[in-house]
């Protein structure tokens, strides 16, 4: 790139000017031959020529477009052509606006999932296919999502998502919630959960061996650290023990 513009001279490019009819590779073979001192790849002549505009149309006509209601598959699901040139959309979408035209402005202004409840994503009738705002897809994937073969079961959890999600909001609203991840949880739940896994026979003999082995490796450590819970208990321990007294 540093020599770029001493190789492609005056003289150099309209001697390729002057044999542009020949084909590429012949013509780039001849001006080597022609012209020994020049070290050029057959990609930098070919660029060569787009910049001076002498490079040939493409023979092959252009592809025709597929009509309209043309149908794809694209990582597992149904696509379908709904305008020219080519807009595409789900297919599963695009089957539920059929049949809920008045949910249009809604669909198109805002996102959505469309899933199949009986599990089959070849199954386009419109009473298989259900529209599910994102906030809830995550809770309904935990209630278990779709049962292949029960659309029944599948129209079951997603209410229940539903409920669940109405429940959270009314929760967040009262304070009653907290993020754990990117999920809200109940506060008093999640605590409940946290409990019953370090109260696991497993877990409190984990915990206590590590402790353990962090007293034997830590001793200087450990010893500050229990001085500090003796001096802390000396000054609080007998204030608690008053007021408890005053409560009686």
């Amino acid at each position: 790139m540093k020599h770029f513009r001493k190789i492609w001279s005056e003289s150099l490019n309209g001697w390729i000017v002057a044999h542009k009819e020949l084909p590429r590779w012949e013509c780039y073979k001849l001006m080597l031959d022609e012209h020994p001192g020049i070290d050029v790849s057959y990609t930098a002549f070919k660029n060569q020529c787009s910049r001076l505009k002498i490079t040939k149309s493409n023979p092959h006509p252009p592809r025709p477009q597929r009509p309209l209601y043309s149908e794809h598959i694209k990582k597992g699901y149904l696509r379908i052509k709904i305008a020219q040139p080519n807009v595409w959309m789900s297919k599963s979408k695009w089957v539920y606006l059929e049949s809920h035209p008045w949910e249009y402005e809604d669909i198109m202004t805002h996102r959505y999932n469309f899933i199949f409840l009986d599990g089959d994503s070849r199954n386009f009738a419109p009473d298989n296919i259900a529209k599910v705002p994102l906030n809830i897809m995550g809770i309904f994937c935990q209630l278990g999502g779709t049962e292949p073969g029960r659309a029944d079961i599948s129209r079951t959890r997603l209410l229940m998502a539903e409920l669940k999600k109405k429940n959270l909001d009314r929760g967040e609203e009262l304070g009653l919630t907290c993020c754990y991840g990117h999920a809200r949880q109940f506060r008093d739940e999640m605590n409940r959960k946290a409990r019953a896994y370090q109260n696991r026979p497993e877990r409190k003999k984990a915990a206590s061996e590590s402790r353990k082995r962090w007293r034997q490796e830590h001793p200087e450590e450990y010893q500050e650290k229990l001085k500090k819970q003796n001096e802390w208990r000396r000054k609080n321990g007998s204030s608690r023990r008053k007021q408890g007294l005053k409560t009686q």
